[in-house]
């Protein structure tokens, strides 16, 4: 199969959890003298898939963290359904963190990236009401990666330089292994590992890269027509078609 599309999997996802060796931390809690595994989620597409996943590492005593995206157009954070989503995740144990879209701002100084973080960061913490201690860049470029310090608006930058010099990584950007499978990587020898999903991926049963992204579009789709019909027949309005 083209890709290891077999590998993304629910049940192929608890299987790979069971491989990790070592402690499952939260960026906050890293003791640079101690192995450990970081394990993160970059939530570009659905929320209700990051809360699938946040069930399964419950069940096998991982903490992941979740980076939610402010600006997504795939979901919306303060849309209700959803943001009771993410209070879910965090009463399984895990931790939230900010997905930073650079390409939303002007940036052209370390004053001007920090302005924007605190900005986001301050609108996460008031609307869950938890401290957010760490962020990642999305869909980040050559230029946005030159602020590679280990902190940046209070916040643990999990593109510093520190992570890229000292920490083994694997990701499954785009729905398939660019550079490692997944579980091979696992099988390896690292003591200390950051690991990148993005929850969209991980589905019931194979599919393609585009068509899991597709189910995530209908799905959308097909809950806000609902809500939509929902809201007229509360109000005894017609809906005409």
């Amino acid at each position: 199969m083209k890709f290891n599309e077999i590998d993304f999997t629910e049940n192929n996802y608890e299987n790979l959890l069971g491989k990790v060796k070592t402690n499952t931390i939260f960026y906050n809690e890293i003791d640079i003298g101690n192995s450990f595994t970081l394990w993160r989620h970059d939530v570009d597409f659905s929320i209700h898939r990051a809360y699938a996943l946040a069930n399964i590492e419950k069940r096998m005593n991982v903490k992941a963290t979740y980076f939610l995206q402010l600006g997504s157009f795939f979901y919306n954070i303060f849309e209700e359904e959803i943001k009771e989503l993410i209070l879910n995740i965090l009463s399984l144990g895990h931790q939230i963190g900010l997905h930073f879209d650079p390409t939303q701002y002007k940036i052209n100084t370390k004053e001007d990236l920090e302005k924007y973080l605190n900005f986001e960061k301050n609108i996460l913490e008031n609307l869950f009401q938890v401290e957010i201690k760490v962020f990642s860049f999305h869909n980040p470029t050559e230029e946005i990666l030159k602020y590679d310090d280990f902190n940046y608006s209070d916040m643990i930058n999990t593109y510093a330089k520190y992570f890229k010099e000292n920490v083994e990584y694997c990701s499954d950007s785009n729905g398939y292994w660019r550079y490692k499978r997944l579980e091979d990587f696992l099988n390896e020898k690292h003591t200390k590992i950051q690991v990148l999903t993005h929850p969209a991926w991980w589905q019931k049963e194979v599919i393609s890269p585009r068509n899991r992204i597709q189910r995530c579009i209908d799905g959308r789709a097909n809950n806000t027509a609902k809500k939509y019909d929902g809201l007229l027949d509360k109000h005894g309005r017609k809906n005409v078609k």
